[in-house]
């Protein structure tokens, strides 16, 4: 009874302590995004008609893709239905980045940007108030 007692202290002490044992669902979703899951789907979905007006064709999308609370960054490339590169635009590239963001459980785009070869989101944290860690 007595070591029962204790072992019930110690779990009691150890959730008290560890605020990552506890913290909301929404903590455990931050970091990228995995291929094939349904949010990266419906992301995608999202944006996809802005990027192939762009494209002028069907684009898939290859790279990462990381989420920081209400925030989803993408970057990497679009490619045709064969997996091959679609460069686009002036710079004849095939660089695609994209941002979105939650707000009331509906995600939106908030820039989706391709065919460019400079780092294009470096002001992206200021100009959409997102944490800056979500572009590192």
């Amino acid at each position: 009874m007595f070591l029962m007692q204790k072992t019930v202290r110690f779990l009691v002490l150890v959730l008290l302590t560890a605020p990552g044992l506890w913290l909301a669902p929404q903590a455990f979703a931050d970091g990228e995004v995995p291929a094939g899951s349904e949010l990266r789907k419906e992301l995608f979905a999202l944006a996809r008609p802005q990027i192939e007006r762009v494209a002028g064709q069907a684009v898939r999308f290859q790279g990462s893709m990381k989420q920081l609370g209400d925030w989803v960054f993408f970057q990497g490339t679009i490619r045709d239905a064969s997996g091959d590169s679609i460069h686009v635009g002036p710079a004849e590239s095939a660089e695609t980045a994209i941002l979105w963001v939650q707000r009331k459980g509906k995600w939106t785009v908030v820039e989706a940007e391709t065919g460019f070869t400079d780092v294009i989101w470096l002001d992206w944290p200021k100009k959409h108030q997102t944490p800056p860690a979500l572009f590192e």
